[in-house]
């Protein structure tokens, strides 16, 4: 099936009658956040550029037909996810100057990537090798990133040279929905397991305070559905809640199409999770929420659409603290939902505008 699908793509860069470029992003990893940055980017340059995406997950994959022959790409790109981190033989760089030293006169593309925290990505084991990212990104044609806190480490920082643009996350380039709320207190949690690698770095006291959110939401009575963005999601929220909480909620299934989990949070009157993607899917819809964040990549999404006050981070977790937002929240749904339009709105606007603005160079 693999093969297959790669054969599909390698006949359509070949024969496309458009400029090619060869797209490195976080793919592969059965993510619909991830999928859905990618899908982003493709409607985004569609018009002017035919992507071949490389599986981060398995390089290897449609290598034999690339071997047979693959035209020379005009653009390496550099997707969405928070990818600016590691070092330059590891990781998206060694993959980025892998394919620019085999075709060294692509020009290179960021294109609404973030970029981790210096001292976060040291803590968690993930260094970034700043040297070797500046040396990248000044060769690069065009600099997008996702949000303010990544652009302010690449200016202010890291010094870089090259202009750089905010692109707003990928993801929020796929079509934006506002249906009015039923106010039935249905609401939509989200907690994933990131190995510790986290603001404080206790998962156990992520899956305590998921518990017993949980419980006090049933106690009052609230329609509670689970929502992955990946199946991993599921598993790890069956296992911290319990048999007997879960019993009691509803889970969500159709975690890999795009479009459903649009409608899934049009059906919702808010939404609580740690998932980046989770919280943009539930911007999309207009549908509030309240961001656990676990790293620093869900406020660079939040301040570039302004909405940085409805989250909290995994070393501050209160469960009456975030239960009095969730009252709050659902107090003042209609007015919650309808200024989340508009900002989305806003941010879409001025995303389209700088892609316009990129494919017109190209």
């Amino acid at each position: 099936m693999d093969k297959f699908k790669y054969f599909l793509k390698y006949l359509k860069y070949v024969f496309s009658r458009k400029k090619r470029a060869i797209y490195i992003g976080c793919l592969g990893n059965n993510n619909l956040g991830d999928d859905a940055v990618y899908t982003g980017i493709v409607n985004m340059v569609k018009s002017k550029l035919v992507l071949y995406d490389i599986n981060y997950a398995k390089v290897s994959s449609g290598s034999f037909f690339r071997k047979i022959y693959f035209p020379e790409p005009d653009y390496i790109i550099l997707g969405g996810g928070t990818i600016i981190r590691k070092g330059k033989n590891e990781s998206y760089l060694r993959l980025l100057n892998l394919f620019l030293d085999k075709y060294p006169n692509a020009k290179l593309l960021s294109l609404g990537a973030g970029v981790a925290n210096t001292e976060f990505a040291q803590k968690i084991g993930f260094p970034t090798d700043i040297p070797a990212w500046i040396e990248f990104l000044n060769k690069c044609f065009f600099i997008s990133i996702r949000g303010p806190l990544s652009k302010n480490i690449l200016k202010n920082e890291w010094k870089i040279n090259q202009e750089v643009e905010i692109l707003y996350d990928p993801a929020i380039f796929h079509n934006q929905t506002k249906e009015i709320k039923a106010k039935n207190k249905t609401i939509g949690i989200n907690f994933c397991d990131i190995i510790g690698r986290i603001h404080g770095f206790n998962q156990e006291a992520v899956g305590v305070f998921a518990k017993s959110l949980t419980q006090k939401l049933l106690d009052e009575e609230w329609i509670i559905w689970l929502y992955p963005t990946t199946p991993n999601d599921i598993n790890y929220m069956i296992k911290i809640l319990g048999e007997d909480i879960v019993s009691k909620v509803n889970i969500y299934k159709n975690c890999l199409d795009l479009n459903k989990s649009i409608d899934f949070f049009n059906s919702i009157d808010l939404f609580v999770g740690m998932r980046l993607h989770a919280i943009v899917f539930s911007s999309l819809s207009s549908t509030p929420f309240f961001a656990i964040e676990y790293e620093q990549k869900t406020s660079d999404f939040l301040k570039s659409i302004d909405l940085e006050e409805y989250v909290i981070r995994t070393d501050s977790l209160d469960v009456d603290e975030v239960l009095k937002k969730i009252h709050d929240i659902y107090q003042n749904v209609d007015i919650l939902q309808d200024s989340i339009y508009q900002k989305m709105l806003f941010a879409k606007k001025e995303q389209v505008t700088r892609v316009k603005e990129l494919l017109s160079r190209l």
